[in-house]
């Protein structure tokens, strides 16, 4: 049997036709195809109703697939003050998935006009759910960075030295980390730290010459957060009559003591504080 040209001409056109109504018809079903649901995850603490009232969705309302701008979507997200990243994709036959990823807070920053939270990144942003500042110490004396005066910007080494204080207490355990109430920096001479009971100020070391990116300066404030929790650990809590004043860890090999205590005289009906220094 002889197959002509002629043929093998009208079998590859309908061949080629028949690939082409095919491409047409799947692309007239996907036309079609409405998402159906939506599902959120990796959201703890922002709801799922703001995840879709910042993405400008309705849970319950079909979207047409080509309609559909993924970029957009995330780009909206990710204008959440709280959110870190989002990832947005078309999962068949009929659903669209969010996957959040929540900022992560350490610590919340007393700004001087109000309060804010700060992840390690030292991102510091703003907050709707109060239940984030639950447990989490304060760093507060921050200086603005006077390289960047703009509202919000503060001095990277502050920030960088008392997120290092409490991401290492943290580190450490529950108790050492409850323990850290709040990290201030105002004073050029010292970090102070407070202690959650009895709200004692410790002296921490702040010299001049060293960074928090020497090696040498962090080996020195983890050692003094050694100190401070086995302070906490055993001095305080068996000194149940002690007012203490403050306590100087800025020296090598010993704690200095500043007791606070309150004496009464003949002469006065109030109370007077004597401040008495003891070395440990």
């Amino acid at each position: 049997m002889r197959i002509t040209i002629k043929k093998i001409f009208v079998v590859a056109v309908f061949v080629l036709g028949s690939i082409a109504a095919v491409v047409y018809f799947a692309n007239e079903w996907r036309n079609d195809v409405y998402f159906e649901k939506i599902s959120i995850a990796g959201n703890y603490t922002v709801s799922s109703q703001d995840i879709l009232a910042v993405a400008r969705l309705k849970e319950d309302s079909s979207i047409n697939i080509e309609e559909l701008n993924i970029d957009l979507i995330q780009d909206r997200i990710l204008k959440h003050p709280e959110i870190k990243k989002v990832f947005v994709s078309k999962e068949p036959p009929a659903e669209l998935k969010i996957q959040i990823i929540e900022k992560n807070p350490v610590a919340v920053v007393n700004t001087g006009e109000g309060l804010k939270l700060i992840d390690d990144e030292l991102e510091i942003f703003p907050f709707n759910n109060f239940e984030k500042m639950f447990d989490l110490p304060v760093i507060s004396g921050l200086k603005s960075d006077p390289a960047d005066m703009k509202a919000g910007r503060f001095n990277e080494e502050d920030l960088r030295t008392a997120i290092f204080i409490i991401t290492n207490a943290r580190r450490e355990g529950k108790s050492l980390h409850y323990q850290v109430s709040e990290v201030t920096l105002s004073d050029p001479e010292k970090i102070i730290v407070y202690s959650n009971e009895r709200a004692i100020p410790f002296y921490f070391p702040r010299p001049k010459n060293m960074s928090i990116a020497d090696e040498i300066y962090q080996k020195l404030l983890k050692e003094k957060l050694d100190v401070f929790q086995e302070f906490t650990d055993k001095v305080i809590g068996d000194a149940e009559t002690q007012s203490f004043a403050y306590v100087d860890l800025r020296f090598s090999n010993q704690v200095v003591v500043n007791y606070k205590r309150n004496l009464t005289t003949s002469t006065t009906s109030g109370e007077e504080n004597e401040s008495q220094k003891e070395e440990i």
